[in-house]
């Protein structure tokens, strides 16, 4: 009994370490998308900056065609050229609004392009058409040229230096993202070694968990999509583990921790199904989720009609959308573990006004906890639940007939689907 009993505290230990883990993975894919788009950044401001010399130049080229032509096109030329510097001076003063050292930079690029640009401009208006091409006041010109030169270039190094900063983090982020993988896939496999009845040995398990370590470490130079594609199979993996080990497991109290356990990992899993999909790392289509999560989740527990969805299409930020997803799995749990095939559906509820989203789980058979008092008692993870609700700002509610719950979270980046 006492062997039991630690080999029941030792599952729990470890279903705990795996959703810490979750939630601190899920922190670290954030991290990642915000990393990436910084290094984009810094490749915008690079290109800019090669453009705007790009186009001083072409202007200047333009106006030595025209002191040799006197070409109507050659000055139209130029000032398009003109323009398209000047434009892009403006968006590299936008990009670079936060870098106070670099907008100094820009300020005396700024200065000395328009005065280049004003010099070449003066030369074409002062050059009568048929005279002679003069040598353009290239002693001044080239100055000028060299110091606009040396500004970019200046601009361009600062920000490659940036850039290997910000990579780096990138990369350090995405290895400590595999390693967080590599530890809850070998959590896993610890509690099912914990619980089988030792269907599978040691030395299989230390070997299998090698190679996906190994294969782990062989792809770590993959971009982001590649990462969230291992993480869905990762999960995928784990579920189908926690299945094959509730059916062979005789502990209903094991079992059911199990059970718990894989409608957990299928919610994280159905979220990123759908963001792989939809071939985006920031957003999920939560409305269309919803009715093929709940049915995976009721079809835990025999009764895959139970659940009946109403949703709105909606796109949420990924971090918000695992949350959601996680949150209405405990609530589900209760009701369709206590309910039988002769129950009334319960009817689940998404809807988005302006920037709120709601969600409002109706169970007529009144399975469903009363308060936060009666929802711990009930075995759900109700501190799960109120750790996710914190993470996203969210309020809930429970009815004391125990036939509601009531979630509401404001999302600013929440967007419709428009209708196709």
């Amino acid at each position: 009994m006492l062997l039991r009993q630690r080999v029941r505290l030792a599952g729990l230990a470890a279903l705990g370490g795996i959703v810490a883990l979750l939630l601190i993975m899920q922190s670290i894919f954030a991290e990642v998308v915000s990393s990436e788009r910084w290094v984009n950044h810094s490749h915008q401001v690079r290109a800019t900056a090669i453009q705007v010399l790009s186009h001083i130049l072409a202007a200047e080229s333009a106006q030595r065609l025209y002191l040799l032509t006197h070409a109507p096109e050659a000055r139209e030329r130029f000032q398009g050229y003109r323009d398209d510097a000047t434009t892009q001076l403006l968006a590299l003063s936008t990009l670079l609004a936060d870098n106070p050292d670099q907008t100094r930079r820009l300020s005396v690029l700024t200065a000395q392009a328009n005065a280049r640009l004003d010099a070449l401009q003066v030369l074409m208006i002062q050059t009568p058409a048929g005279a002679p091409p003069d040598l353009i006041t290239l002693e001044r010109g080239e100055a000028l040229m060299a110091e606009v030169r040396d500004q970019a270039t200046a601009i361009d190094g600062v920000e490659q230096g940036l850039l290997a900063q910000r990579q780096g983090r990138v990369n350090g982020l995405r290895l400590l993202f595999v390693g967080g993988s590599v530890i809850i896939c070998l959590m896993a496999g610890g509690l099912v070694w914990r619980l089988s009845s030792g269907a599978v040995s040691e030395a299989d398990r230390e070997s299998r968990m090698r190679q996906q370590l190994q294969d782990m470490l062989d792809e770590k130079g993959r971009l982001l999509r590649e990462i969230n594609h291992r993480v869905g199979n990762g999960l995928a993996m784990i579920g189908t583990l926690l299945q094959l080990q509730t059916h062979d497991t005789k502990d209903p109290q094991a079992e059911r921790a199990l059970a718990e356990a894989r409608t957990r990992v299928l919610a994280i899993n159905e979220v990123h199904k759908r963001m792989l999909q939809a071939e985006t790392v920031d957003e999920v289509e939560f409305g269309a989720l919803l009715p093929a999560f709940c049915r995976e989740v009721a079809l835990e527990y025999g009764a895959p009609d139970r659940v009946q969805v109403t949703s709105t299409p909606v796109l949420l930020p990924v971090e918000t959308g695992v949350a959601l997803a996680l949150i209405l799995n405990e609530m589900l749990t209760p009701t369709l573990r206590r309910s039988d095939r002769q129950s009334s559906p319960v009817q689940l509820t998404l809807n988005v006004v302006d920037n709120r989203l709601s969600c409002i789980i109706d169970d007529p058979s009144g399975q469903l906890p009363t308060d936060m008092g009666a929802a711990r008692l009930a075995g759900i993870g109700m501190t799960v639940v109120q750790a996710l609700c914190r993470q996203i700002g969210a309020e809930m509610a429970f009815d004391k007939a125990g036939t509601q719950f009531y979630i509401s979270v404001i999302v600013p980046q929440a967007r419709k689907v428009q209708a196709a």
